[in-house]
């Protein structure tokens, strides 16, 4: 019998890439932890498309952290993190007179 896994993954602090199962197969989803940049954005899951709450991914299979060369996960840290950081949290925040 499969133990059912409650949507948050190890390290749930760190902002990583996880291999998880669902309906639409085995990939990889970012996972947005404590240290992403934006508050209302973190502990939740995107697969560049669609963000999900801890609880909608209760169904699907867990295999853990993608495993990154090192250079790759700097990469990442010093990119995807600092990027989201500079970013303005709203698409028309970056236009003046559409807020």
């Amino acid at each position: 019998m499969r133990t059912q896994w409650d949507g948050i993954p190890s390290q749930p602090e760190r902002s990583s890439w996880h291999w998880v199962e669902d309906a639409s197969g085995l990939r990889p989803l970012l996972w947005r932890g404590d240290d992403w940049p934006e508050a209302m954005d973190r502990r939740e899951w995107e697969d560049g498309v669609v963000v999900c709450a801890p609880e909608d991914m209760r169904e699907a299979t867990y295999f853990g952290p993608v495993a990154m060369p090192p250079a790759v996960a700097r990469r990442f840290a010093s990119t995807r993190l600092a990027l989201a950081a500079v970013q303005p949290p709203h698409f028309w925040e970056a236009w003046p007179g559409l807020s």
